[in-house]
This record gives structure tokens, C-alpha cells and sequence, in this order.
């Protein structure tokens, strides 16, 4: 989940929260606040009343054309003295002036005149509804929820936007970091701390990154130079040892495996010292390079050399694809696939070459996928690996792809295995 959903999920639920909490306790309140309101014109009213009814003036008529209603009897002391002198509860009442029943805070008083006699006296006015007050809060708190909601995430995205260009400028960096490529510095023009101490983290570890990679590259190359002359003289004293008339033929069989071997050791050499020319950048010259050319080119050549394999190769070129490279590497790149998928498959297989304008594919049939993200490393071997292979070449492919900006993919699409070059 990415970091401003994940901020604006948290507020939702945080406002969610704290909204309702606010409702009940302004319910609550607006409730209190009205109800004290009403009580205390209930209680001045009803003691006009009784002051007047104590005093033997003439009362005002129950319908004085208000909402006001009261009444006023006469009761027995037990009943009087089983009541509250003062409550107040709430009713639904006959409003004569409205001739309709409405809900209404109700006082209730209990007084004795100069004669001991006792009198109820029940004075109601009519309030609110509690049903319309309650939906009337809660169409306010959700058009106040969904305007503070849109206001603060519209905030929140301004705000994360900009205090997050650093951080995604240095994503940016890393997505773009090669080892051993000359890079710009580490955008670190923030003020925020946290952002450039992870700048300065982050250009130390490209840094050891750098040395390590510098490091590893030397040694390959160095080891792979220093062992050609050592590998050359071993091969040419075996050679010798071969013409020797005194050797026997158990001798000889000994000396053909050890020259076998050691084939096989010139030739990983060589590819390594090529894998290591190729990452130093060793082969500057470019031409534009006509893919469907070279492919066939290929073909005849592995043809001859794979003649008892009985391959066909079919091409399906719409476009030629054309690219600026360096003509003995486009030769490697095209070489290497076309050898891939003649020497792996079965007697009498198909290949089939695909081109258009933004790049080629070069499928041959399979019976399970390989290893995607191993394929292409270095020294990856498949159980279908002939005897002999370095395992160097898909390497030796990517890195070719890598430094002219093409992506080499590999797809096992209905039982086929397909190798492809596209431009990205």
C-alpha cells in the first residue's frame, strides 16, 4: 500500500471516530441546554400560576391561544405526599390552538393552599422533537464529515507531495543505479533530516557498492589475462606429449581427457575475459546493425555445424528491426541466442525467428520452463545443458542488451522456449 493511501485510510477512520464521538456528546448537550431552558420558563410560569390561585385571583383560560396548556386539581394528601413536589417528564399533549398532539416538556407541582387542601398543578409546553433533532444532527455531522474529509485529504496529498519530492527523487536515483556507471549525486536538497540521512546513507553503500564491483571486475579480468599464457603453454606440451612415439595407448586416452579439460578451461577463459571487455565498455565502435541479416548468417553457419541435428528454422519478419551497435558484439548477441536454440531441444526440432521494427524473438519447443530469474545470470545451468557449456552465454547476452539499452526477456509460452531482444 503506498504511503498516502495508507496516511489517508488512517485519517478516515481517525475522523470516523472522533465525528461521532463529537455527535453524541453534541446531542447530549444540545439536549441539556434546551431542557434547562424550557425548565426554567415551566417554573416561572407555573409559579405565576400558583401565586395567583394562592391569592384567589382569576387564573388565565387553559386556551389563552398559546402553545402554553395547564391544568390544576384538587388532590388527596396521600397522594400528595406519594409524589415529588416538582418533576418533570416528557409527553405528547393536546395543543388546542394547533388541534393536533405534540411532544412537550411537562411540569408537575404539588402545593398547599391556607386551608391544608392540595393541588396538582401540570403545566406543559411544547419542544423538540427528539427524532427530529437527532436526524437533523446527523445530517449536519455527515455533510461536516464528508467536507472535513475531502479538506483534510486534499491537504494531506498537497502536503505529502511536497514534502515527499525527496524521497521519490531519491527512488528515482536507486531505480537508475548500476554499479560501476557514472551516476549524478544523490539528490539530498531537503532541510528534513531523516531524508538527508538517508541521502548520505544511501551514497556511502553506492560507494561500497562502486569499490566492490571495480574490485570484482579487475580480479575476473586480471585472473582471466594472467591465466591465457599459463593455459596456451599447457595445451601445446600436451599437443607434444600426443606425437610422442614411445607413449602407450592407455597413456594417450589419459592425455586426450586432460587436453579435453583443459579446452574446456581456454574456452571459459576466453568468455569470461570477452563478459569482462563488454562491462568495461571495451568495444566503442557502433554501426547500424541489420538483425534479420545476422540472423541468418547464424543459421547457415550452426547448419553446417549442427547438420545431424536436422533443424529447421522458419522467420516471420514483419519489419527489420535495425539498431547502432558494435558489429562484433550484435554478431556475439544474435550467435549466442541462435546457438542456444539449436544445441538445446531434441533431433529434427523447429526454430522459429519473429521480427519486427521494435525488436526479435528466437523460440524453440521445450518440455518444462526454465528459471527466470536465474536465466540469465552468470554460469546458470539448466538440466537440458549440454556438456561443455560455460554457462556464460545468456550472461554474456544481458550484459550486451544492458549496455546498448535493449531488454532481453524470456518467456515458456505453448511449449516453447522464447528468448527475446526488444527495445526499451
Amino acid at each position: 500500500m503506498k504511503l498516502l493511501l495508507k496516511i489517508t485510510a488512517w485519517l478516515a477512520v481517525a475522523l470516523t471516530v472522533l465525528l461521532s464521538v463529537w455527535a453524541v456528546f453534541f446531542y447530549f448537550a444540545t439536549t441539556e441546554e434546551i431542557n434547562d431552558e424550557t425548565d426554567d420558563s415551566l417554573i416561572d410560569y407555573s409559579d405565576g400560576l400558583i401565586i395567583r390561585k394562592l391569592a384567589g385571583v382569576e387564573l388565565p383560560s387553559e386556551d389563552n391561544g398559546t402553545n402554553n396548556t395547564y391544568y390544576i386539581k384538587e388532590v388527596p394528601e396521600e397522594y400528595a405526599m406519594s409524589r415529588p413536589w416538582i418533576d418533570f417528564e416528557y409527553h405528547e399533549v393536546f395543543i388546542t390552538a394547533k388541534s393536533e398532539f405534540e411532544s412537550a416538556r411537562v411540569l408537575t407541582r404539588i402545593f398547599r393552599d391556607s386551608d391544608d387542601r392540595y393541588f396538582e398543578l401540570t403545566v406543559a409546553v411544547p419542544t423538540f422533537e427528539k427524532e427530529d433533532i437527532q436526524r437533523s444532527i446527523l445530517w449536519w455531522i455527515v455533510a461536516l464529515y464528508i467536507l472535513m474529509l475531502l479538506s483534510v485529504l486534499g491537504i494531506s496529498v498537497w502536503v505529502v507531495n511536497i514534502n515527499m519530492k525527496p524521497l521519490k527523487a531519491m527512488l528515482k536515483w536507486l531505480d537508475e543505479y548500476n554499479p560501476g556507471k557514472q551516476m549524478p549525486p544523490v539528490p539530498s536538497d531537503t532541510n528534513v533530516t531523516e531524508f538527508r540521512h538517508l541521502a548520505e546513507t544511501i551514497r556511502k553503500a553506492a560507494e561500497r557498492f562502486d569499490v566492490q564491483y571495480q574490485a570484482q571486475k579487475r580480479f575476473i579480468g586480471n585472473a582471466s589475462h594472467e591465466l591465457q599464457t599459463p593455459l596456451a603453454a599447457c595445451s601445446n606440451r600436451i599437443e607434444l606429449l600426443l606425437d610422442s612415439p614411445d607413449l602407450t595407448e592407455a597413456q594417450a586416452g589419459e592425455l586426450v581427457k586432460v587436453h579435453s579439460g583443459l579446452q574446456d578451461l581456454i574456452r571459459l577463459n576466453k568468455t569470461l575475459l570477452l563478459l569482462t571487455r563488454i562491462e568495461n565498455g571495451q568495444f566503442p565502435e557502433s554501426s547500424p546493425m541489420d538483425f534479420s541479416r545476422l540472423l541468418k548468417e547464424s543459421e547457415q553457419m550452426f547448419q553446417e555445424i549442427y547438420a545431424v541435428r536436422l533443424v529447421a528454422v522458419s522467420y516471420d519478419i514483419r519489419a527489420p528491426f535495425i539498431c547502432n551497435m558494435n558489429p562484433q558484439l550484435a554478431a556475439i548477441l544474435v550467435r549466442n541466442l541462435m546457438k542456444n536454440a539449436f544445441v538445446h531441444g531434441d533431433t529434427g526440432q523447429d526454430i522459429a525467428v519473429f521480427m519486427d521494427s521494435d525488436g526479435f524473438s528466437v523460440s524453440n519447443p521445450g518440455n518444462s520452463p526454465l528459471d527466470e530469474s536465474k536465466i540469465f545470470t552468470r554460469f546458470y545451468h539448466s538440466q537440458s545443458s549440454r556438456e561443455g557449456s560455460t554457462g556464460l552465454g545468456l550472461a554474456i547476452v544481458h550484459s550486451i542488451c544492458k549496455g546498448y539499452g535493449l531488454h532481453v526477456g524470456y518467456a515458456f509460452t505453448g511449449g516453447r522456449h522464447v528468448f527475446s531482444v526488444k527495445r526499451l
